[in-house]
């Protein structure tokens, strides 16, 4: 007997591989296309496309009676693309900035209740901090995440801390209050420092990013070892400063 969470899943690939049936070369598909294409019968394909439908993911044209992609993947398509161009803009800045500090710089995203790691710009240091391009970690702890946590609305920072703030470290801030307050305290100031958060004996400073909109979008961070940067947070807050600025200037932000 096939479960229900097997036949949600084999409902969720049929859509998906409905979805991939519409290319440059075939923009539109009729029932009858789609059913022989995907060998469903046309009454499954027929229900498929209005759950897509009423989703905004396709939109039946009314001369044809054929069936498109809708404003839904033109959506995600451009959200895809401001990632990508907000990479290429921000590399070269990225590059820069780990030359003036000699530390590595991460360039971090809100996904979902995490953040995500997009680019990087390595230390040449034999010792150094880094992370991995596609990581996800908790919005809670170190400079990048920490950032974004604090220009998320209210009710997300609310549905963040129910789920429960996992203890990395001794320097993990899992009080509530706490953590309330300081992410109003990054808001006051423009930036935030995370001294050994999710990992013990290192140093973040980061500054966010927003678009023309104004909207923060994502988190600019130079990171390494304590005892390095300690001494230079100050030279490294200005560096850093700049390196967001330029980058949401290029985006049309402020």
């Amino acid at each position: 007997m096939v479960s229900k969470k097997t036949a949600k899943l084999e409902t969720g690939d049929r859509l998906l591989m409905l979805l991939e049936c519409f290319t440059l070369s075939k923009p539109e598909w009729g029932v009858t296309e789609l059913s022989e294409k995907l060998g469903l019968y046309k009454s499954v394909v027929h229900r498929m496309l209005v759950t897509l439908e009423n989703r905004g993911f396709v939109s039946q044209n009314p001369v044809t009676k054929k069936y498109g992609l809708g404003l839904k993947v033109f959506e995600l398509g451009m959200v895809v693309a401001g990632q990508m161009n907000l990479r290429n803009v921000a590399k070269p800045i990225m590059e820069e900035l780990a030359k003036q500090t000699d530390e590595t710089v991460i360039l971090e995203v809100v996904d979902g209740f995490h953040g995500l790691c997009i680019e990087k710009v390595e230390s040449s240091q034999s010792m150094k901090c880094t992370s991995q391009v596609g990581k996800r970690v908790p919005l809670h702890a170190g400079a990048p995440t920490k950032i974004l946590m604090a220009y998320l609305p209210a009710e997300k920072i609310e549905q963040i801390i129910e789920q429960g703030l996992q203890k990395f470290t001794e320097s993990t801030v899992t009080e509530p209050d706490i953590l309330r307050n300081q992410l109003e305290e990054i808001r006051q100031k423009g930036y935030c420092i995370s001294n050994g958060e999710l990992d013990l004996g290192s140093l973040g400073i980061a500054f966010p990013i927003r678009n023309h909109e104004g909207k923060v979008i994502a988190a600019i961070s130079v990171v390494g070892p304590e005892f390095r940067v300690a001494d230079k947070i100050n030279q490294f807050l200005l560096y850093c400063q700049s390196a967001a600025a330029a980058i949401s200037q290029q985006l049309g932000g402020m």
